[in-house]
């Protein structure tokens, strides 16, 4: 047995109908909602190749407006930068948990320059991954 064929598809809204299509094929079928793209993708993929639909398998990519997709991948980039600079804080207070504890300040000691509880200190100090 033979794993099916790997396809890319894309499906765009046109109308009442999206319009999808198979680039590698150079085909275009369509769909009436959201939930038929895949179908169709499929089905004119395995018409076009004279294959039984099992035999392909298509990856649908759909498409909204330019200005929207541009705006989720913005926020989709701040979101990762974000997380990124979380982390970097998160490193730093380990790290002045550590300098601090090195330098002979007890728990409460420093518990009480950062403005948290001697338990919050202890796990930063103990998880080098603590948030």
């Amino acid at each position: 047995m033979t794993a099916p064929r790997q396809l890319a598809a894309t499906a765009r809204h046109d109308g009442r109908w999206w319009l999808v299509s198979v680039p590698e094929l150079d085909v275009v079928g369509q769909a009436r909602a959201v939930r038929d793209i895949a179908p169709a993708a499929a089905e004119v993929a395995a018409l076009h190749l004279n294959v039984p639909r099992e035999d392909v398998d298509v990856h649908v990519t759909v498409h909204v407006s330019e200005e929207a997709e541009r705006l989720w991948e913005e926020a989709r980039q701040l979101e990762d930068e974000a997380r990124a600079v979380q982390q970097r804080a998160a490193q730093l207070r380990r790290e002045a948990v550590r300098l601090s504890r090195t330098d002979g300040y007890k728990l409460d000691a420093v518990a009480a320059a950062f403005g948290v509880t001697p338990g919050r200190i202890q796990q930063l100090a103990a998880d080098p991954a603590a948030p």
